[in-house]
């Protein structure tokens, strides 16, 4: 809860600096105010690392929010950004940071300041086989009717990870 030792944005710094070869992430909202998120997330496309994000209905976020995304995803070809969209008024509300299917964040905070920094936000650092776990459901999320890739105009493709089920 809020910032400073033990706290989500510390829990997510460590997530984004020790990931090697994959993050994955789901997002209700990202604020223009999460340049922590941003500086993370540039640090570990930088280093290699295949980042696979979907944000609820990527058009209602801010309008910076969207554009800076859409440039990291035609930076680097391993950014691959996605768009959820269901026909009903359903939102994608879940908020989840995997890497390397070994370490998950699942939470109650959006990706902004006020989640990162400010508001009391409960989340769960799972590390091992649950965080796998984890990456598989975050997996079948990807593969929804719902999530659509910005830009290619096609579904994602699978990630390279384990793909059995639970």
């Amino acid at each position: 809860m809020g910032s400073g030792t033990g706290s989500i944005e510390s829990a997510l710094e460590r997530l984004f600096r020790e990931a090697e070869q994959e993050i994955g992430l789901t997002a209700y909202t990202v604020s223009s105010g999460a340049d922590l998120l941003f500086d993370w997330l540039e640090a570990a496309l930088a280093r290699g690392v295949q980042v696979r994000l979907v944000v609820n209905r990527l058009d209602s976020q801010p309008a910076d929010v969207a554009t800076r995304l859409k440039r990291l995803a035609t930076t680097y070809s391993h950014f691959h950004l996605y768009d959820f969209r269901c026909e009903s008024e359903a939102d994608l509300h879940a908020k989840a940071i995997i890497a390397d299917r070994r370490l998950a964040l699942v939470g109650s905070s959006n990706l902004s300041r006020r989640g990162l920094l400010a508001n009391h936000e409960l989340a769960v650092l799972i590390e091992g086989p649950a965080a796998a776990d984890v990456a598989r459901a975050m997996d079948r999320l990807f593969a929804s009717r719902y999530v659509m890739s910005i830009g290619s105009g096609r579904f994602p493709e699978p990630a390279t990870g384990d793909q059995s089920a639970p």
